[in-house]
Order: structure tokens, then sequence, then C-alpha cells
């Protein structure tokens, strides 16, 4: 079962990853992308007991059409026996009662902020700035050859009481 479950993920994010960052016929490839990940990591992401009741918020702060995409593809979907719920929330509202939060490349200024109203909560930060790991993300998206990837800091997520599986940090381009 673990071998057919990393083969899942590992298709999902190579076919994610075979298209290219740039639009095409109208449509932001770079969120379509984004929104497989986030969702997949959600899978491949082990929280705590007392957060695996009640509906699973992934809370997108910025990123353009990803809060769309992840609605449009998610919404229905489950974590374990969680039901998915998308937020986009903006920097004055609250964030601490989220699972996933997204922070977008325009707001990547509050990010040590964020990470530090954060730090005791099992809440998994998504990022896609450079350097974005040295500011309290668990996980950074980076683009390399016009492919989206990923950089994890596996500190980052434990410090947060949460358990990165194997299959994550193997997909990994970079793990600190």
């Amino acid at each position: 079962m673990k071998y057919i479950c990393l083969l899942l993920f590992s298709v999902t994010l190579l076919t994610a990853e075979a298209q290219q960052v740039p639009s095409f016929e109208g449509k932001d490839t770079g969120a379509m992308i984004k929104a497989s990940y986030l969702y997949n990591f959600s899978k491949y992401v082990d929280w705590p007991d007392e957060h695996k009741s009640g509906n699973f918020i992934i809370s997108v702060m910025g990123g353009g059409n990803l809060h769309s995409e992840l609605v449009k593809k998610y919404n229905d979907k489950q974590i374990g026996s969680q039901q998915i719920e998308i937020r986009k929330v903006s920097k004055t509202l609250n964030i601490s009662s989220c699972h996933v939060l997204f922070i977008g490349n325009e707001y990547t200024d509050i990010l040590p902020k964020i990470s530090e109203v954060l730090k005791n909560r099992p809440t998994l930060i998504i990022a896609d700035h450079e350097g974005a790991l040295d500011m309290g993300a668990a996980v950074n998206f980076v683009v390399v050859d016009k492919h989206h990837k990923f950089e994890l800091d596996q500190e980052n997520a434990t410090g947060r009481n949460l358990f990165v599986g194997s299959t994550i940090k193997s997909l990994a381009l970079r793990v600190q």
C-alpha cells in the first residue's frame, strides 16, 4: 500500500511538473500546479491528533489564482476524514486556525512575523519566494528550467509538531 501511495503521489506531481509555468488557453498553470502540490502535501503530512477533527483548512494569502484553483478542484475532497475548507485570507485576518497556509510572493515581507505568530501551531507554512525557508516556511516553491519544484525545511515542519512523510522528502529538490 505504501508503494502504491508513493507511486500515485509521484505520478500526480510528475504530471504537474510536465506542464510549463506560463499560462496557456487562458489558464494559470502555475496556480494549477501549486494547487495540486498543496493538496498532495496535505495528504502526506501528519498533524497531531487534536487537529484531525473538524474541517481541514487550507488558507491562501495572495498567490493570484491559487485560491480559485483550490476551490475548483479540491473544495469537495477530504484529507483523511476531514472535509477540506479553502479560505482566502489577508494579512489582517486570523490565520491561527488553519492546517496549511500558503503565503504568496506579495506577502513575503510579513512571513517572519507570521511564522512567529504561528510558532506553537501545527500549521504547514508554504511560500514561493527565494529565502522563504530561512523566514520560517516549511515548504517553498521554486522554478527550475520552467518547472515547479519545491524545497523543504524539515526543522520548520517538525518544530510545529508536523510529521512530513518520506514521500515528500524524496520528491523535494532540496531538504534542509
